[in-house]
């Protein structure tokens, strides 16, 4: 049986993920595109799973009409004469292009009719067995996660994985609850630990040529870095990321998908205090063995099948997290999440910079871009630190902070701690992760997911007020 092909805009994110868990839970095999460039095997990717599909789903929308992505995967739709199924989500009417073609109207209700189905069994029968396969961000089915939400550069949230090997990996969601902390200290980044994480990648993958930096836990005051009391800018031009973006030759560059970071705008913040480290799987555990914590939904990473409690990757960001979970960590600890604006300027600090170490951007400040195809020890990239000092502000995983995600905040966000819109249905995720390309990774570069989503690319670390 051949799969269903969904093609749709990042702005319909939430209600593309819900179609592709529906069409899963009655057994068909479906494939979704959160269109992130991963270089030059995603476009080959996407073309072959489109051309391999048996049935293309095209939810229509104002944003999914201006997509230059989405009228692409519809044009070649056609002239492989795939069966069309347009689903119009919002708009008077369906588009020309796809008027000739019977449309089934979900403006009023999420839910199909029974004549869709039908349909689409004529020219797919459902396998019981069948799995849903995924591109990169997780929808919260078993799949590789990453990301959500507003996908981006090449996009169509955030995830993330390029299946290495074949693997197909999985997200899910959980919990809270409050303790005292006690974190035990981390086994150290020494060669032993190198040569665990060398030979335990696959190896397809490049691990950097650089000594990790000493380990730096979460567990205590001493590994956070203090951020002063003042003014920065925050925000970048879309024009400048959108040049960005071409300039360093990726796909689908657009610049309406970095429309979220204007306008530029100055920020006072208070003093705060911010992790040196991402939360690491060692600490995490501390906080599960207490009762305070619920496990991380999945124990594995995107190379690993034993990632979380294998001694050999305690000092590795803690990944498969729910924001929930995120945040009952930070507490556990006496502390909380950072909001998107303390996240910003503990990465770029006061002098606008584009990535956390300056403007030129390879793979010796970071990971990101697939180059190693996995999470890496935290504290590795010692080139890549942020002004503060501040490790993987860049790659490794994407980060939760406190902020619900609105595309129009900036507009209207306080010019003093800003605490982020009052409700939404997306949590931010600030840095990047392992998969994705520069411009991604970039001090500025907003992302989102549902906040019960997890990923083998999403991580945290915590901050907390400054002492008086």
């Amino acid at each position: 049986m051949g799969h269903i092909f969904i093609s749709y805009s990042h702005k319909d994110t939430k209600y593309a993920h819900e179609l592709a868990a529906s069409l899963q839970n009655m057994g068909f095999e479906t494939w979704i595109d959160e269109r992130l460039d991963y270089g030059s095997q995603w476009p080959q990717e996407l073309q072959k799973q489109l051309d391999g599909c048996s049935a293309f789903i095209l939810i229509m929308s104002r944003h999914s009409y201006a997509s230059e992505w989405v009228q692409s995967e519809l044009q070649r739709a056609k002239r492989k004469l795939k069966p069309i199924f347009p689903l119009l989500l919002d708009g008077d009417e369906p588009w020309l292009s796809v008027e000739s073609t019977q449309y089934y109207d979900v403006r009023e209700s999420p839910h199909l009719d029974p004549k869709f189905y039908s349909d689409l069994k004529k020219v797919l029968t459902p396998n019981p067995t069948a799995r849903t396969l995924q591109s990169p961000k997780g929808t919260g089915t078993e799949t590789p996660a990453n990301a959500s939400a507003k996908q981006k550069i090449g996009i169509g949230i955030a995830i993330l994985l390029i299946f290495a090997g074949g693997a197909v990996l999985l997200t899910s969601l959980l919990s809270k609850k409050s303790i005292t902390p006690t974190a035990p200290p981390l086994a150290s980044t020494s060669d032993e630990s190198s040569s665990a994480e060398s030979t335990s990648l696959p190896e397809t993958s490049v691990v950097p040529e650089m000594t990790p930096s000493p380990q730096l836990s979460s567990s205590g005051d001493s590994d956070m870095a203090l951020i002063p009391a003042g003014e920065f800018t925050m925000g970048r031009s879309a024009e400048d990321e959108f040049a960005g973006c071409q300039a360093l030759n990726q796909q689908g560059c657009e610049l309406s998908v970095f429309m979220d970071e204007e306008p530029i705008h100055h920020v006072m913040l208070d003093a705060f205090s911010i992790d040196k480290t991402e939360v690491t799987n060692a600490l995490y555990q501390a906080c599960e063995d207490q009762g305070a914590c619920a496990p991380p939904q999945k124990s594995n990473s995107n190379s690993q099948t034993n990632y979380y409690r294998n001694p050999a990757f305690d000092d590795y960001p803690v990944i498969y997290v729910t924001w929930e979970q995120a945040k009952t960590y930070c507490e556990w600890r006496g502390g909380r999440l950072p909001t998107e604006a303390e996240w910003e300027k503990a990465a770029r600090g006061t002098d606008e910079r584009t990535y956390p170490w300056g403007e030129k951007i390879d793979e010796t400040f970071a990971n990101f871009n697939y180059s190693v195809r996995d999470t890496t020890a935290v504290g590795t990239y010692g080139n890549g630190k942020s002004p503060y000092g501040l490790y993987d502000m860049a790659g490794n995983v994407w980060e939760w902070v406190a902020d619900w995600y609105s595309d129009t905040y900036y507009g209207k966000s306080p010019t003093e701690n800003p605490p982020g819109p009052a409700s939404g249905e997306m949590r931010v995720l600030r840095g990047g992760s392992w998969g994705l390309v520069g411009v991604s990774v970039s001090t500025s570069y907003r992302y989102a997911r549902d906040p019960a989503e997890s990923g083998l690319d999403l991580g945290f670390r915590c901050a907390k007020d400054a002492n008086p």
